[in-house]
C-alpha cells in the first residue's frame, strides 16, 4: 500500500516538472521580450526575444539582481522589481507614462525612455508586470514584458507637436479674425443705419461676410443706400468692400448726386482692389418728400419694389457691370429714375439668398422670395418672412455663399 502511494507521489512530481518544464520552454520562445524575476528579483527567465532586444545573453543575468543593467547605466528598479516590493509608489518617479496600479495583483502597466547601454541608443519601451502567486497566497514570480514601441511614440509625438502648433495657428486667427471685425463694425455706423430707417439682415457664410449693408441720411434728409457683394466670402471679401464705407459717408455729407456716388467708389474700388477681385451692388437714393428716387444695379439681383399688400409692383433690372472692374466709369448712366403714388417696399439682395440650396440642391430662387412676400402673414415684417421662409427651405442646412437683404420703405402721400 505504501508502494502504490509512494509510486503515486512520484507520478504527480514527475507530472508537475513536467509542466513546469513546458511552461518555461513556452515562454523561452515567446516572440515578445519577457524575464521572469523570483520573490528575492533575481532573474529565472530571460527569453531569447529579451537577449534580442537587449543585446544581453541570458547567462550573464540569469540567477543575479543585474537584470537593470540591460536599460539603464546606473542601478535602479525595473517595474517588476516595484511589482515584488510593492514599492508602487515609486512608479510615478520612474516611469513617464502609467497606469495608477489600483489592481496590482493583475499588474501594472507604464512607459519609459530607457538607454539600452548595450545596444547604445534609447528606445521607448512599453512595460507590463504581474505577480505570480502559490495556492496559498505568497509571491512567487513576477513577469515582466516589454515592447518597443519608439517608432509609435515618435509619430504621436510630431502629431502631438503639429496639433499644438495648429491650434496655436488658429487661436492666432481667432485673434486676428475678432481684430479685423472690430475693426469692420467699427467702420459701419449704427447709429446712422438706425436715422435711415431701413430694415436690413446679413447673413455671413463664415465668420466675416462679403456681402454689406450702407444707409445714411444727408444734410437735406434724403436717404442715401448700398448693398453691396464682394467677389468670394469671408475676410478677404469683407475687406474688398471696407474701402467703400467712409467714402459713402463723405460723399452722404456732401449730398453728393447719386451718379457722382457711383463714380467716385467705383475709382476708389478699381485702384485698390486686386485683379480679378470686384464688388456688386446696388444704390439707392430716395427723396420722400417728392416721393421720387434713383436706383442704379449692378451684378446683384434685380431690385424689387412691392406694393402694401406684398404684389411685385416693378422690377429694375441688373443692367451695369460690379464696381471695380474698370476704372474710368460714367456714374450717371444706368442711374433709373422712378415715382411712386402709393405706399411700396424696395427690396435689395445679394445673389446668395437667391442661390441658396436646399439638401437636394434646389435653390431658393426669384419666384419662391415673390412668393413669399404675396403670402406673408400681415404682423411679419419682409424681412421675417423671408427669414422664416429661407429656414425651412434649407433644412437646417447652412447656405454656401452669404446673404443680405435690405428694406427701403417708400411712405405714401401724406
Amino acid at each position: 500500500m505504501a508502494e502504490k502511494m509512494s509510486e503515486r507521489i512520484g507520478q504527480a512530481l514527475e507530472r508537475q516538472e513536467h509542466h513546469v518544464a513546458f511552461a518555461i520552454t513556452l515562454m523561452e520562445h515567446l516572440v515578445v521580450p519577457t524575464f521572469v524575476l523570483d520573490a528575492e528579483q533575481r532573474v529565472l527567465i530571460w527569453n531569447r526575444a529579451c537577449e534580442r532586444l537587449t543585446d544581453i545573453p541570458a547567462a550573464e543575468v540569469i540567477g543575479t539582481r543585474d537584470h537593470w543593467r540591460a536599460f539603464y547605466e546606473a542601478p535602479r528598479p525595473c517595474l517588476a522589481d516595484l511589482v515584488a516590493t510593492k514599492g508602487y509608489e515609486q512608479i510615478a518617479d520612474l516611469y513617464t507614462v502609467f497606469e495608477d496600479p489600483a489592481e496590482p495583483s493583475f499588474g501594472v502597466h507604464a512607459e519609459n525612455w530607457c538607454w539600452m547601454p548595450r545596444r547604445g541608443e534609447r528606445l521607448y519601451l512599453a512595460v507590463d508586470a504581474g505577480p505570480v502567486f502559490d495556492e496559498s497566497g505568497k509571491l512567487i514570480a513576477v513577469v515582466e514584458t516589454l515592447r518597443d514601441i519608439t517608432e509609435k511614440h515618435l509619430a504621436q509625438t510630431k502629431v502631438e507637436e503639429q496639433a499644438s502648433m495648429l491650434k496655436a495657428h488658429f487661436d492666432e486667427h481667432q485673434r486676428e479674425s475678432e481684430l479685423a471685425r472690430r475693426i469692420l463694425d467699427h467702420q459701419i455706423r449704427s447709429d446712422l443705419m438706425q436715422q435711415a430707417g431701413v430694415d436690413y439682415s446679413v447673413i455671413p457664410a463664415t465668420n466675416f461676410s462679403g456681402d454689406m449693408v450702407l444707409a445714411a441720411r444727408s444734410p437735406a434728409g434724403h436717404l442715401y443706400a448700398i448693398l453691396a457683394d464682394a467677389t468670394g466670402h469671408g475676410l478677404s471679401a469683407a475687406v474688398s468692400v471696407l474701402p467703400m464705407v467712409q467714402e459713402f459717408y463723405r460723399l452722404v455729407e456732401l449730398s453728393s448726386p447719386l451718379g457722382n456716388v457711383i463714380e467716385s467708389i467705383n475709382f476708389l474700388l478699381a485702384n485698390s482692389l486686386p485683379l480679378g477681385r470686384f464688388v456688386a451692388a446696388a444704390f439707392v437714393l430716395l427723396d420722400e418728400a417728392s416721393h421720387s428716387g434713383e436706383i442704379w444695379v449692378g451684378g446683384v439681383p434685380d431690385v424689387l419694389m412691392f406694393d402694401h399688400a406684398g404684389h411685385l409692383e416693378r422690377r429694375f433690372a441688373s443692367s451695369n457691370l460690379p464696381l471695380g472692374i474698370v476704372r474710368a466709369s460714367d456714374g450717371g448712366h444706368g442711374i433709373e429714375p422712378f415715382t411712386w403714388e402709393v405706399a411700396g417696399q424696395l427690396l435689395l439682395t445679394s445673389d446668395g439668398f437667391a442661390e441658396a440650396s436646399d439638401m437636394d440642391g434646389v435653390q431658393f430662387g426669384e419666384d419662391r422670395l415673390i412668393e413669399t412676400i404675396r403670402r406673408r402673414a400681415p404682423e411679419m415684417t419682409l424681412i421675417e418672412a423671408l427669414q422664416q421662409a429661407m429656414q425651412a427651405h434649407l433644412q437646417g442646412g447652412y447656405a454656401h455663399d452669404d446673404m443680405s437683404m435690405l428694406v427701403i420703405d417708400c411712405p405714401a402721400k401724406g
